[in-house]
């Protein structure tokens, strides 16, 4: 008897697929998911003085894992986008949920640089690869006429991550150290976890989904039982290409913002707690503008609101190089935010408009290594040119209009498609 059989005696999921349209339960699954990857790796940042002292480490080396981790959580969800895709999404969200806790408990072990480097690093970052590809890729598989609101919802999770287990952890960290601090958010991911697979679902017709509420009476949707497309063929050609470069111009901000907004506020005398406070604007408005986001793109288009939240990313960046008191500063965060919620809320489902859902679980892991590629270049980029001007100004207006470029990327191949509304 296999995870995903049709025949399992009393499946509650067949029960509850006769109730509600089950792709909301996926939605559900996909929330928790994407909740996890992004508060764990977000709160990488609040064990960093614990790390510092008990592997007599350095910020340089702290950061090299860090940048194993967010390398390994896109690159590595190409390989895993393939297994999904071979062995279904239900079965690799249960791997994937393994290899993170399992990577969470021997970090809280871990004696030396090298284990933590191995078990955060690597491992955990192995399961959180899985997690994202799966919370991210498998919502357009269940829904056409709702797709934006379904992934608008799915993505909160990144926000509510955010705004939720860093502080949890940091106060956990205060009360009981380090060790204990990640061995009860191993916990909270495994009984999360255990949730999220139980009720989640590989194909619609493995819990007897009427597509129908989604996809009308179309005979041809495509789901990860559909026959392979020549992926090869897609991922070369000029218009996946003009989009991954988009997605690369359009999220290095986010890094760049990440990374040294901190910073930035204490520099220029705005002050270090309103930087810190930034983040969590950011993680607030982030949150609840991808709960609206969703249907506002089904009503006025997936395509422009894209579009148009990209370019809000963009600008907001570059508006933060010249606010220059606490409240125009706040404002042009809050609207990165808003911009954020936008952009990175619709990944998923504007990759399926343009690219169709067979194979979009690959498509999107290809896409999304272009993360990996803003990641590991622009928050450096952004430093040395703090080091030679002595001010992220000059960065934060450059990285604002290569985010509009990347907006204007997108929106080119997006015509090219005929889907640009």
């Amino acid at each position: 008897m296999t995870l995903d059989s049709d025949h399992v005696l009393g499946d509650p999921r067949r029960a509850l697929a006769r109730r509600v349209y089950y792709g909301w339960i996926i939605v559900i699954g996909c929330f928790l998911a994407s909740m996890i990857v992004f508060g764990t790796t977000y709160a990488f940042g609040v064990f960093y003085d614990s790390f510092i002292t008990a592997f007599e480490s350095s910020e340089t080396l702290l950061a090299v894992v860090f940048g194993i981790q967010t390398a390994l959580l896109y690159f590595a969800g190409v390989v895993v986008s393939r297994l999904v895709e071979r062995y279904g999404s239900r079965r690799i969200l249960a791997l994937s949920s393994v290899l993170l806790v399992v990577g969470l408990l021997w970090t809280a072990t871990a004696e030396s640089y090298v284990e933590l480097l191995a078990s955060f690093g690597v491992v955990a970052a192995l399961g959180m690869a899985g997690l994202y590809n799966v919370s991210y890729a498998t919502l357009p598989q269940w829904f056409d006429r709702r797709r934006g609101t379904a992934t608008g919802v799915a993505s909160a999770g990144l926000g509510i991550g955010l705004v939720v287990i860093p502080p949890g952890t940091d106060a956990l960290i205060s009360a009981f150290g380090w060790r204990t601090a990640v061995v009860v958010l191993a916990g909270f991911i495994a009984l999360v976890s255990i949730v999220t697979v139980v009720l989640f679902a590989t194909d619609p017709d493995d819990v007897g989904a009427d597509l129908s509420r989604e996809f009308g009476d179309r005979s041809d949707v495509e789901t990860d039982a559909a026959p392979d497309r020549n992926v090869f063929a897609i991922v070369t050609s000029s218009r996946f290409l003009l989009v991954f470069v988009g997605w690369t111009l359009i999220f290095a901000p986010m890094y760049v913002i990440f990374g040294h907004i901190v910073v930035h506020a204490s520099e220029t005398g705005i002050g270090r707690s309103v930087g810190v406070l930034s983040i969590a604007v950011i993680g607030i408005a982030t949150s609840v503008a991808r709960f609206g986001v969703g249907p506002f793109s089904d009503r006025f288009g997936r395509p422009r609101t894209f579009i148009a939240s990209s370019l809000l990313l963009g600008g907001s960046t570059a508006a933060l190089a010249v606010a220059s008191s606490a409240a125009p500063f706040l404002i042009a965060v809050a609207l990165f935010g808003l911009g954020y919620a936008g952009s990175g809320g619709l990944i998923g489902a504007v990759t399926a408009d343009l690219f169709g859902n067979r194979s979009i679980n690959t498509l999107f892991a290809v896409l999304s290594s272009s993360f990996a590629v803003a990641g590991l270049i622009s928050p450096p980029a952004a430093r040395l040119w703090f080091e030679a001007q002595g001010s992220y100004r000059p960065a934060l207006f450059v990285f604002g209009l290569l985010g509009v470029l990347g907006g204007l990327c997108v929106w080119t191949a997006l015509r090219s498609s005929g889907r640009s509304n």
